[in-house]
């Protein structure tokens, strides 16, 4: 009989863990977290936000009905992370990562926190793994499965006399065409553009496919990471803007785009020119830094989007809502493209 007590206990244990695993994946994906936030991330914000954050969970105060418990961050300080009841399967010392509702009114203030929802860090990795697993897969577009190698840059020819194929508002340069090699991609490209947004003219989709194929090799960038990143930022629509005033397919600001050599920000080939180049750059500078090429790509996102200031500021991801929900969209997608 004690023997069937004992199995009992442990099985309604482990069933309560499973419930509890369940409602911290659920929070993830209802709140779009992709990963912890940084420590000094969590030092530097102001205002209300619902972010998550990894720690060691060194003990707790309160009682029944109404716990702190005391969350250690990597940085050595303390935040107490108030919950009506402790996380199941709690034991002190314990490394956690916790979805928790924040706020601090101004930068001197204290934070204080809800706990959501909670995981140790293995739990917290499977339901990681979990999520890209769960991942739609399309159909993926086919490339070459590395970054095509850098080439040097196509002289560009003095300016041709425009024609009725040109599509965007300025002149531009005559360019290299298409390598042979990749110019059985730009109908397929073209397909899958005019797929996702159909309000995309055929002359126009081959016209975007061309380009972002061309700046691929260009730069040395996967062709499929750009489409990701353009479908995300415009829907593929060259004249794009957004309230805060980014333009065009790649949503260049007009400062970066000046900082590119981008005159015109809703002329394609320009565009797309200074959005790859931008990414390169990115690329470059995270992967020198991490030596990581999965960190490397997250971090360039997050800095395509928030700026790199924002990444340096915040040691990784930033914080923010949008810029989360960005990096996951963009990284997804690219997933789905090469087909995993």
């Amino acid at each position: 009989m004690k023997g069937i007590v004992s199995a009992l206990i442990t099985a309604g244990l482990a069933a309560s863990a499973q419930a509890v695993l369940q409602d911290y994946a659920q929070a993830r994906r209802d709140l779009g977290i992709i990963q912890a936030s940084s420590a000094d991330a969590l030092q530097a914000f102001v205002g209300e936000r619902t972010i998550e954050v990894q720690g060691r969970v060194t003990g707790y105060i309160g009682s029944a009905g109404m716990y702190s418990l005391i969350l250690t961050p990597s940085d050595g300080s303390h935040l107490y992370v108030r919950t009506a009841t402790l996380p199941a399967g709690l034991s002190l010392p314990m490394d956690m990562r916790m979805v928790v509702r924040a706020s601090r009114p101004t930068e001197n203030s204290r934070i204080s926190a809800e706990l959501i929802a909670a995981a140790d860090l293995i739990d917290a990795a499977r339901v990681d793994q979990a999520m890209v697993k769960a991942a739609p897969k399309p159909k993926p577009v086919p490339a070459p499965k590395a970054p095509a190698p850098r080439t040097p840059a196509p002289t560009v020819r003095p300016a041709a006399t425009p024609t009725s194929r040109t599509a965007d508002r300025t002149t531009r340069p005559a360019e290299a065409p298409v390598p042979a090699a990749f110019a059985a991609y730009v109908p397929i490209y073209s397909n899958f553009i005019r797929g996702y947004n159909s309000r995309i003219s055929q002359p126009m989709a081959d016209r975007i496919a061309e380009t972002i194929i061309r700046q691929s090799i260009r730069f040395g960038v996967d062709a499929r990471l750009v489409m990701a990143l353009v479908m995300t930022e415009s829907g593929f629509n060259p004249q794009a803007k957004s309230h805060a005033g980014a333009r065009g397919l790649g949503q260049l600001m007009p400062g970066t785009a000046r900082m590119l050599g981008v005159s015109n920000s809703y002329d394609t080939e320009q565009n797309l020119y200074g959005t790859v180049k931008l990414l390169r750059q990115h690329l470059d500078k995270y992967g020198k830094r991490t030596n990581d090429d999965f960190e490397a790509l997250v971090l360039s996102l997050a800095a395509y989007n928030a700026g790199p200031g924002a990444v340096s500021r915040h040691g990784g991801v930033p914080p923010f809502r949008e810029t989360q929900n960005y990096v996951r969209k963009v990284t997804e997608r690219y997933r789905e493209l090469i087909g995993q």
